[in-house]
């Protein structure tokens, strides 16, 4: 499924990729196009997952992906985006959902699902100022070993996360740590691949990040999601030092969603994750379910499919739509749109 190939077949491929027009940047050179291969018993479907809340939405996602069990389990704040999208591309590499918790207790929902899952593993993520002591031993009997990864801010525990889950990896995705919706389209394109993503601020590279990037000696290849309103040319300058940088870049968040995607997976695929472009709560979810699906995370608005996404959707021409998130989050009439770009069954 995932595999580097001869960089004369990269390239060929993402010409070919890159011929449905749904970029405004150009595609970087290196980076790996999947092969996807189109599961015949998937029948064609636009499904909501919602929820009365997003710790709700955060289970039922990972009943979804993962109803067997999983080995990990990610649990990050429900109050803010940046820990659980630095767990996303990780936890999807290790094959476990994110589930979100308040910083003192873990819904019961999310303890019966805990239960559910079994794992093995259970990795905090973040500090005790974002998820506290008393709850790290709440959960003490729910998995055999407890890790908790932290750091002095988001993008320490970025960092740190990435060192501890991946190995050095030839390629790099870095989105921005102060805004969420690149970071969720970048979390599902790498996790796929099994590399990391990496938070910054807009205007400079942090310490840990860039202390992470200078010792990753097999890097090859940086991927920065956003324009420079969200990642400045001064970090893409800094962070071309250590390897060559691509932007992927767009006049929004839903032309970058929809570029992040077009490098990353191939047409035909089975399952396309949909989530909120303007609103994060239902969202954080959803990198670690799409991965496990081997599909991407595209954006839309409450109201409506924006023309870049929606030239992507005809493009991947999915058979499975799965939606993130209620009605007001995301409209039922977007709902219904969306099933107009599921893939036409077979006769």
């Amino acid at each position: 499924m995932r595999r580097s190939a001869a960089a004369g077949l990269v390239l060929a491929l993402i010409a070919v990729l890159w011929g449905a027009g749904v970029a405004e940047a150009e595609p970087p050179e290196g980076v790996r196009v999947q092969l996807c291969p189109l599961s015949p018993t998937i029948q064609p479907s636009v499904e909501r997952i919602g929820g009365a809340d997003r710790f709700e939405v955060a289970v039922h996602a990972s009943q979804q992906s993962y109803p067997d069990g999983a080995d990990v389990v990610f649990l990050a704040s429900g109050s803010g985006f940046a820990d659980a999208l630095s767990g996303s591309a990780a936890a999807g590499h290790k094959g476990g959902p994110v589930l979100l918790v308040a910083r003192d207790s873990v819904p019961s929902i999310v303890t019966a699902e805990l239960r559910r899952l079994a794992p093995r593993d259970i990795v905090i993520l973040g500090g005790l100022a974002t998820i506290s002591a008393d709850l790290e031993k709440s959960i003490g009997g729910l998995a055999s070993n407890i890790t908790r990864i932290d750091g002095a801010d988001r993008y320490e525990v970025s960092a740190t996360l990435a060192g501890w889950a991946f190995a050095p990896s030839d390629i790099l995705y870095v989105a921005s740590g102060e805004k969420y919706s690149d970071a969720l389209s970048a979390s599902a394109a790498a996790g796929n691949w099994g590399v990391p993503v990496i938070l910054t601020a807009q205007s400079s590279l942090p310490p840990a990040v860039l202390s992470y990037i200078r010792d990753d000696a097999a890097l090859e290849n940086i991927i920065v999601v956003g324009g420079p309103a969200t990642i400045s040319d001064s970090v893409v300058e800094t962070l071309s030092q250590f390897a060559p940088v691509s932007r992927t870049g767009g006049a929004d968040r839903f032309v970058v969603s929809a570029a992040t995607s077009a490098q990353a997976f191939c047409k035909d695929l089975p399952t396309v994750y949909v989530a909120s472009g303007e609103v994060f709560a239902d969202a954080l979810s959803g990198s670690s379910s799409a991965i496990a699906a081997a599909g991407p995370v595209l954006l839309v608005t409450r109201d409506g499919i924006p023309d870049a996404v929606a030239s992507e959707l005809r493009r991947l021409q999915p058979q499975q739509i799965k939606v993130l998130g209620g009605p007001a989050t995301i409209s039922q009439s977007v709902v219904d749109d969306l099933a107009n770009y599921l893939r036409p069954q077979a006769h």
